[in-house]
């Protein structure tokens, strides 16, 4: 972190971010739609680890929603939101109007999208990279930091940069859990403590295909899938996958392998993942 600043700053036009740009060489960038928790602070501790300058924005994008009530509802904690940065050593808050989408550059997803949450959310994917490529365009960041939860994103982001040549690292942050071992998300708000305690069976089922090693077969797959709509999940997928390719292995002897479940407990959608080494 810069110890020039004492508090945060907070930025709402594009003029302004060019100016405090043109000020430092170095920038950690953690991109958020807001409604920030611990899982989104690790970011910011992740992003401070470098001892450059961190940034951080928030917009809520419209174009990753496929329900506009999603939207539309999707909570506002711009007040508790500031105060979480401001404890946790932020420099910058980079707030853009929707006017950022103006004339913007539409970027289609690769084919990796169209597995995993790709398939039940189409265009998602188009939408993350459309504003997530406006923002390195605007904020010119030395890296920028994302939640390995959301691996797809992380994935496809990472391609992009390669695939474009941009000069930014993308870093992959550890997944943050609770203590029943729950993946720290924002949609976790909308439950119920006996919703929570259920949803905590997501990491648990991961566990226990990894912890399976040489010895996992379909059948344990089948098998971990049925317990989960016994408890009163319904599931999106639960694929072992390449984790580069995203698409379904079959050969689970091979490493690394990627286990990814999203699954509802009621409206609520959640995603977890393990990586087997």
């Amino acid at each position: 972190m810069n110890t020039l600043f004492s508090k945060l700053e907070i930025i709402k036009n594009i003029e302004d971010l060019n100016k405090f740009r043109s000020n430092y060489d170095q920038i950690s960038f953690v991109p958020t739609m807001g409604n920030l928790h611990n899982g989104h602070i690790s970011l910011i501790k992740k992003a401070n680890e470098y001892n450059d300058t961190v940034l951080a924005s928030i917009f809520i994008n419209p174009l990753q929603f496929n329900d506009k009530n999603d939207f539309i509802n999707y909570p506002k904690t711009l007040d508790s939101d500031i105060n979480l940065l401001i404890k946790n050593e932020c420099d910058c808050l980079f707030l853009p109007d929707q006017s950022i989408l103006n004339n913007i550059k539409q970027i289609k997803s690769s084919y990796k999208s169209q597995h995993l949450c790709g398939l039940n959310r189409p265009g998602h994917f188009d939408g993350v990279l459309t504003i997530v490529n406006r923002l390195f365009d605007l904020v010119k960041p030395t890296r920028a930091i994302f939640g390995k939860k959301d691996y797809q994103q992380l994935l496809l982001i990472s391609d992009f940069v390669k695939e474009n040549n941009l000069p930014i690292n993308i870093i992959g942050s550890e997944i943050v859990r609770d203590q029943s071992g729950l993946a720290l998300s924002s949609r976790n708000n909308h439950l119920s403590a006996d919703e929570k305690k259920l949803a905590s069976n997501l990491y648990k089922t991961l566990k226990i295909i990894a912890n399976k090693g040489n010895k996992l077969t379909n059948n344990d797959i089948i098998n971990e899938k049925n317990r989960l709509l016994e408890l009163g999940f319904s599931i999106d997928y639960l694929n072992v996958c390449n984790p580069q390719e995203l698409s379904k292995e079959s050969n689970y002897n091979i490493r690394p392998l990627i286990v990814a479940i999203a699954a509802h407990i009621g409206e609520i959608r959640l995603i977890d993942n393990i990586l087997i080494t």
